[in-house]
């Protein structure tokens, strides 16, 4: 019951999160343990949790797994869940937004920012420009 939750989970978010971004955002399919959940968001390593109730204990945690994901893979850490009867959120590095930054502000969740994932995919965008700024000569 609660693998298809996560299964019906991905999907919904992959959804949404083509629709916000234009990317083509998919869920993996074949995961392995350490694994991005959803593929198409250049740069992002995406974690996806669907529970019935969401902590702020429980959220660290989901995000302490997006962030080691992210580190072993090389991009930036988002963490995308949803409560029973609830809206999505997101939950993204602070440091993303700063000019000014340390690896530990990757890691630690009191260095999130958290919001919709409408408010994510603004993010999202804006990092997609800077990078494009960055390599055209």
């Amino acid at each position: 019951m609660s693998r298809t939750k996560g299964k019906v989970g991905e999907r919904e978010i992959a959804a949404l999160l083509a629709e916000l971004t234009g990317c083509d955002v998919r869920r993996r399919v074949r995961q392995h343990d350490g694994d991005s959940d959803l593929e198409g968001l250049p740069g992002w390593c995406v974690e996806v949790k669907r529970h019935a109730r969401a902590s702020r204990a429980l959220i660290a945690g989901w995000w302490a797994q997006a962030a080691a994901q992210a580190e072993r893979h090389g991009g930036i850490p988002l963490l995308l869940f949803r409560q029973d009867r609830d809206a999505w959120r997101a939950v993204w590095p602070l440091s993303v937004n700063l000019t000014m930054q340390t690896a530990a502000m990757w890691r630690g969740y009191e260095w999130t920012a958290e919001g919709s994932p409408k408010a994510w995919a603004a993010v999202f965008r804006e990092t997609l420009t800077t990078t494009n700024q960055e390599t055209t000569p």
